[in-house]
């Protein structure tokens, strides 16, 4: 090798790698900013289908906050190459910054399957469970502000919906059965095959929305107000009060959304440890004014009781109370209350359940979770140089030039003249790296220096 060198030449070593040498990605995606936008989008000019150019570009636009430009880009990706987890949870991310939530609770769960560790599962998980109530809260407040079309639509024949009703009396550990008295009427509604029920917190999504407080949930035009608002066309509401001799009563009255009328009503009274044989009552009687005949199957479900213990049944409704705040440590606690009264009470259990999932969720915004991915998860591997090479005759006519991406050109003296210097070469002449190195070569790269010598 030593007599095709010359005094007077200019000596250029050129280390190709391929693709094996970052087979392992190594850009994290921390390294990834807002800043690198200009460049990545004109990297995004030349290679338009390059995933690794457009998975950091739509990191690239989260960071910035630019999510309507983000989403199209994460998208092409995702499509194109199912496997990227990066692009997966930018696009959860990116879809739930956005209120299209049923695209981010998709990408959440392909990246859940996609997530290199359980840390990285955990908080994908974790925004998972928050989507729903995020999701209710978002269209409630998107009812509210488009309250005047949604006034000239239509409402969905045959959907119901359940106020929580308002107590009247002065006790306080009764007047959590406002909110429990709902949710019994929500689950033996859902009964009925010819009713679609609104989940209670969707009501209550938007009863926070329009702020009312209890004493204006009882009047029909607030009822309809809500049903329209839910596109709901009937709205159960009413009052609970207390009657001598530990007596409850329950009122009840279903309202018709389109005219904003009170139509037909329901009310009983009995000893607070009878109350679910009150409700009940109430139930059949609902039935009755919305018309719908049970079938016998059906008739018997909602003769189901959850629990016979009224202490674990008040532990209950305050944990619905809890929740509906957003307090899900206490509400965890009230459903574990009622557990412990209670270990048949499947509901109360199910609750627990959930509340300590949101509990943990709901430290984990889209802010943390952004956090902990940037800092963790690492880009895919750039692709290796693509056939297409631009070759340049040099004057002398016996040399070319192969631009290549990733290539690093070492002159005499040892520098490194950049990281995207051409490639040259003598008459089409490799010298194997290992032959180079004396057979010490990183075995794992394959890779060539081409040795070009100019003469004066």
């Amino acid at each position: 090798m030593a007599s095709l060198l010359r005094p007077s030449s200019v000596l250029h070593l050129t280390l190709l790698l391929s693709a094996g040498a970052c087979a392992g990605g190594g850009l994290r995606v921390s390294d990834v900013t807002p800043q690198q936008i200009p460049a990545l989008e004109a990297e995004r000019g030349q290679r338009p289908q390059d995933v690794y150019t457009l998975t950091r570009l739509g990191v690239a636009y989260f960071k910035a906050g630019r999510y309507p430009e983000a989403r199209p880009v994460l998208d092409s990706v995702v499509a194109h190459d199912p496997g990227n987890g990066v692009a997966a949870i930018y696009l959860g991310m990116t879809a739930e910054q956005t209120g299209d939530f049923t695209a981010a609770k998709s990408a959440y769960q392909s990246y859940i399957g996609l997530a290199r560790n359980g840390d990285l599962r955990t908080a994908a998980q974790q925004r998972l469970t928050l989507v729903d109530r995020r999701q209710m809260e978002y269209e409630a407040h998107q009812a509210l502000a488009n309250e005047a079309a949604l006034a000239t639509m239509p409402p969905e024949s045959n959907t119901v919906a359940v106020m929580p009703f308002r107590y009247s009396g002065t006790n306080a550990d009764v007047q959590p059965l406002g909110r429990g008295l709902a949710q019994l009427l929500v689950t033996d509604l859902a009964k009925s095959r010819q009713l679609r029920v609104l989940e209670r917190e969707r009501m209550q999504a938007i009863l926070d929305e329009m702020k009312l407080g209890d004493s204006g949930r009882v009047d029909p035009s607030t009822a309809a107000r809500s049903g329209r608002l839910l596109r709901a066309a009937r709205v159960v509401q009413g009052t609970l009060a207390d009657l001598p001799g530990s007596q409850l009563r329950v009122n009840a009255v279903v309202v018709d959304v389109a005219t904003a009328g009170a139509g037909s009503s329901a009310s009983g009274a009995d000893q607070l440890n009878r109350f679910f044989d009150l409700e009940k009552q109430i139930a059949f009687s609902i039935f009755n004014a919305l018309g719908v005949q049970l079938a016998p199957a059906e008739q018997d479900a909602v003769n189901q009781r959850p629990t016979q213990n009224m202490q674990a049944f008040l532990a209950y409704s305050r944990g619905l109370i809890a929740q509906d705040s957003g307090n899900f440590a206490a509400a965890q606690a009230d459903f574990n209350d009622a557990v412990n009264l209670d270990p048949n009470f499947r509901a109360a259990g199910q609750s627990a359940a959930g509340a300590s999932e949101l509990s943990a969720a709901s430290q984990q915004t889209v802010t943390v979770t952004e956090q902990v991915v940037s800092n963790t998860e690492q880009l895919p591997a750039a692709p290796p140089a693509g056939p297409d090479v631009t070759q340049t005759a040099l004057q002398n006519g016996t040399e070319g030039t192969n631009a290549s991406a990733g290539s690093v050109t070492a002159g005499t003296n040892g520098g490194t003249q950049g990281t995207q210097a051409p490639v040259t070469q003598q008459q089409g002449n490799k010298i194997p790296v290992s032959e180079i190195t004396n057979g010490q070569g990183a075995a794992p790269t394959q890779g060539y220096f081409v040795i070009t010598i100019k003469r004066p």
